[in-house]
């Protein structure tokens, strides 16, 4: 039994090196989405900020055609009331429609004004955004390469630890049911499928087992499992 043990631990060496593969196999993408996704975040907010600048513009470009019309129209007015000095009322109507047109146009420069700070303000954003863009892209693209050569190398890995595996397992007089044990609590205890004691104390969960496990494990001729964690308990001679 203490050979079937020396057999376990070996396995569960190569075993673990595959499990650390898969998980940088697992790591590598998921960190490069993570970065992908934070980029195209600042993509759409730069976007959005474009959005609203050409809307700002178009506001502003309304109300400077506005303006226009109502100072033409005002002109106009203006003219007539020169023309009708005689005609009181029609004066005093006139006088009050160029009043009006002044007031509008006021409220009208003082909004295109502020619309025109705010699209300065934007558009100065869309800028600073298309900088940072542009360099978390420069910086994604080499971190992207490192990916793909990292996850081909771990790839390469992976297939001659599990090479190594079938190898193992083929030779080594490792028992059916023992190995099926094994592997059963390998995917459970995510590689980690013996434990050692040491004293009486689980070296995995950290439980004490009974005195009569003790002298099971110590005596060495069969397979005993840790009550608590479910592992194999072996000891180091």
């Amino acid at each position: 039994m203490q050979e079937t043990i020396r057999a376990l631990l070996a396995l569960q060496e190569i075993d673990q090196d595959v499990f650390r593969v898969r998980e940088e196999l697992r790591r590598l993408p998921a960190e490069r989405a993570q970065r992908r996704a934070r980029i195209d975040a600042r993509i759409a907010q730069r976007k959005a900020a474009e959005e609203r600048a050409r809307s700002l513009r178009f506001r502003i470009r309304e109300i400077e055609d506005m303006t226009t019309q109502q100072r033409q129209r005002m002109r106009k007015v203006e003219n007539q009331a020169s023309s009708t000095r005689q005609d009181m009322a029609l004066l005093a109507a006139f006088q009050h429609e160029v009043k009006t047109l002044k007031r509008d146009i006021s409220t009208a420069e003082e909004e295109a004004l502020g619309l025109i700070e705010e699209a300065e303000g934007v558009e100065a954003e869309v800028a600073t955004l298309k900088a940072e863009i542009g360099e978390a892209e420069a910086v994604f693209a080499e971190f992207d390469a490192n990916v793909a050569r990292e996850t081909a190398a771990a790839e390469t890995r992976l297939a001659e630890l599990q090479r190594e595996l079938v190898r193992r397992k083929q030779g080594d007089s490792i028992a059916p049911e023992v190995l099926s044990t094994y592997m059963r609590l390998l995917d459970a205890r995510e590689g980690m499928a013996l434990a050692e004691l040491d004293g009486r104390i689980c070296q995995m969960c950290f439980m004490e087992v009974t005195p009569n496990l003790f002298v099971r494990v110590v005596r060495g001729t069969e397979v005993v499992q840790c009550p608590s964690c479910d592992r194999i308990l072996f000891q180091r001679g």
